[in-house]
């Protein structure tokens, strides 16, 4: 298999201008690299709850269903069993991860973001492709209020803003990419839409 990287979740922001997103940080260790992603809200909470270290927010979620969904599987399962990988950027501008069962060898769809909550309830290893990793993971910056997230993962709403802010600045070189992602993107959606002709 390709060689991977580990990723640990690292922090839990917010959009400027824009409440209904949030900006989830992965974080390498030994390279110190960034992965940057954008979920909802909601997934945003679920996660600060599980970062939160205190013995209160740990005893406020051992009745949440992920963690006791993952209490009841352990009998059958082990973490050990299992690992996850982020394989690559989707047409749609959405991470493609699979969960792996290493026992019995079949893989799954799963959202970045539920991988992310189940790896801080279960121990799940969470990886990217080290191939992919180049293209989409960013050194870890002294400014904590400055995040990378590369174009081909931001949400098409978020582009299509953007790129409004950008020519109302008269950023147009930034404005060109943003376009160029934009007309990328909703060509892909296109694509996927429309019927098989082979059929």
């Amino acid at each position: 298999m390709e060689d991977k990287l580990r990723l640990a979740l690292d922090s839990i922001g917010s959009i400027k201008k824009d409440d209904n997103l949030c900006v989830v940080q992965l974080r390498e260790k030994e390279h110190n690299l960034l992965l940057t992603f954008i979920t909802d809200q909601e997934m945003g909470r679920q996660l600060s709850m599980r970062i939160d270290g205190s013995p209160a927010g740990k005893f406020r979620l051992h009745r949440l269903l992920p963690e006791v969904m993952w209490e009841s599987l352990r009998g059958f399962s082990d973490s050990e069993d299992y690992e996850m990988c982020i394989e690559s950027v989707e047409g749609d501008g959405e991470y493609h991860t699979l969960l792996h069962n290493k026992i019995f060898g079949g893989h799954y769809d799963i959202r970045l973001a539920d991988a992310v909550l189940l790896q801080e309830v279960s121990g799940i290893p969470l990886y990217i492709k080290e191939s992919l990793a180049k293209s989409q993971m960013f050194p870890c910056s002294g400014n904590r209020n400055v995040t990378a997230l590369p174009l081909n993962v931001m949400p098409l709403d978020v582009l299509e803003k953007t790129l409004a802010e950008c020519i109302e600045n008269e950023d147009y070189r930034t404005a060109k990419r943003l376009n160029d992602e934009i007309n990328k993107r909703k060509s892909s959606i296109t694509k996927e839409d429309q019927p098989d002709e082979g059929n």
